[in-house]
């Protein structure tokens, strides 16, 4: 079996040898167990199920959040690797839909990557489970938690829709996971303790920073000179929109450098270039909100710039694990200001609804018994699709249904138990910004530290430098040392030697 693995991966892949983590994944997909992988971004996630997928019999099926993702994999897939896969998603209308579901009963497909809410749909099931699922991967599966940061309902509904499709085995693949999100995907898909894989957060090569700055202004015009200074491909976080276009358009008048925003209110074709042009280097720097970034195949990125503080370490580690891919020193900084939590606080509030509005909601079930749940509706309460999507789920657990509504049984309890589980939501995503805060704000101890001690882990290692608390030079990342240097530097454990090399000699 190893030399199949091996050969396999090497054919496909273009690797000789697996990364840490990968190989115990994949026997254990292979002996047909429940497994949880917990891999670094950037340690190989889909490899351990795509691999598998060549091998056994009928079809993985890979559940994916993202249909932008889930169309770049597919095209890799089917470009770089020669492995026949194809997608569905709720992008698509009927027909493309009928046509993929009976290429897949034609047996053309080994990989069928799928949205959550389109696994959810009867006639899907029956098919998947006519032609035989051998594997289930579900990509980025702290979403499944209700204690994760980016919880989704849609992925909460999953444990059903498996059993439907016959219950095959089970990989759950993610980088982040606190370890009660990693106990409630454990409950809830059926993975034993000795079934989670779980490889270090850490990554040696990434110097962490963390720059306090007075005002907006000072810190536009320090993040501005910084995209001009670093070296090498790289991405710029904002927290919203308007701030991806304000940065994009300030550098844009002066700067050399070949710099695009990126942020979900684009159009899915203009994002797909964009990030087409980066992983090709055709683009030097993208400034995105979080909507950028997931499953980017890119491992010469030298560095990552949080414009703005983001809402939890847990996103915050993703986006930095995408700095230094291939091994080479990296840098993270992280810019905050005193108004970033007062954003933070407003996209909470308006995340979640008031107790009126679940009152509203409550009312609309009644009214509109049996009928479907239109755009139009939501918009006539003023609410978000995800908002709904939220009280729709919440509604479903306390056991409230359109035939109980129309009863008007027990109308102030339901609308009271549906309204404190969101109120728990809001407090959690609270608890997570506070978090984040203590992280940003705290003055003294290793920040490498503190940030992988939240995910339960004692590693601090590091290569060239460690973070700004510790001792950082960002001339290292800034192009003013010797190209003779820089190899050392690249090359060097050793922060001593690494000092010598950039300090003056006295």
């Amino acid at each position: 079996m190893n030399e199949l693995l091996l050969e396999k991966l090497h054919t496909h892949f273009g690797h000789a040898s697996f990364r840490p983590g990968q190989e115990e994944v994949i026997r254990r997909v292979m002996d047909g167990r429940n497994v949880l992988a917990i891999l670094a971004t950037g340690g190989g996630k889909s490899v351990t199920y795509q691999l598998p997928a060549l091998l056994l019999p009928g079809i993985t099926v890979v559940v994916s959040p993202l249909i932008s993702l889930m169309l770049d994999q597919v095209q890799q897939l089917r470009t770089r690797r020669k492995i026949p896969a194809t997608y569905l998603n709720s992008a698509q209308d009927y027909t493309e839909s009928r046509d993929v579901l009976r290429e897949l009963s034609s047996g053309a497909y080994k990989l069928l990557y799928v949205s959550p809410e389109k696994l959810q749909q009867p006639y899907v099931q029956s098919v998947l489970k006519r032609v035989g699922v051998s594997l289930v991967a579900i990509d980025e599966a702290h979403c499944i938690s209700q204690w994760g940061h980016d919880f989704r309902t849609d992925y909460l509904r999953l444990p059903d829709a498996i059993r439907q499709i016959g219950s095959p085995p089970v990989l759950a693949v993610t980088a982040t996971a606190t370890s009660e999100v990693r106990s409630e995907i454990g409950q809830l898909l059926h993975i034993l303790p000795e079934d989670m894989i779980v490889q270090a957060l850490n990554r040696t090569n990434i110097s962490l920073d963390l720059i306090a700055v007075t005002d907006e202004g000072e810190r536009r015009e320090q993040v501005l000179r910084m995209i001009d200074e670093l070296q090498g491909p790289g991405i710029v976080y904002c927290s919203t929109r308007n701030a991806v276009e304000v940065l994009v358009a300030s550098y844009q008048l002066e700067g050399t450098k070949r710099v695009h925003g990126y942020h979900g209110g684009m159009e899915s074709m203009e994002r797909m270039l964009i990030q087409s042009q980066f992983i090709a280097d055709e683009l030097d720097v993208i400034v995105a909100t979080n909507a950028f970034g997931m499953g980017i195949d890119k491992p010469n990125i030298r560095y990552v710039i949080h414009y703005q503080v983001p809402s939890s370490l847990e996103a915050y580690a993703q986006e930095i694990g995408r700095v230094g891919r291939d091994g080479q020193p990296g840098y993270a900084v992280l810019f905050h200001v005193e108004d970033d939590w007062h954003i933070h606080q407003h996209m909470v509030e308006k995340e979640y609804p008031t107790q009126m509005q679940v009152m509203q909601f409550y009312h609309w079930f009644h009214s509109h018994s049996g009928q479907p749940r239109t755009s139009e509706v939501w918009a006539a309460l003023e609410m978000t699709e995800e908002m709904v999507q939220l009280l729709t789920f919440y509604a479903e657990q306390t056991g409230l249904t359109a035939e109980v509504a129309a009863t008007g049984e027990a109308e102030r309890d339901h609308v009271l138990r549906i309204w404190q589980e969101t109120e728990k939501r809001k407090r959690l995503k609270k608890q997570k910004l506070f978090e984040m805060l203590s992280y940003v704000e705290g003055t003294e101890g290793c920040l490498r530290k503190k940030l992988n001690h939240y995910f339960g882990e004692e590693q601090a290692e590091f290569s060239l430098y460690c973070c700004s608390h510790c001792g950082l030079d960002r001339k290292a990342f800034q192009g003013k040392i010797s190209t003779v240097d820089r190899k050392k530097l690249e090359n060097s454990w050793d922060l001593r030697q690494a000092l010598e090399i950039l300090l003056p000699k006295k």
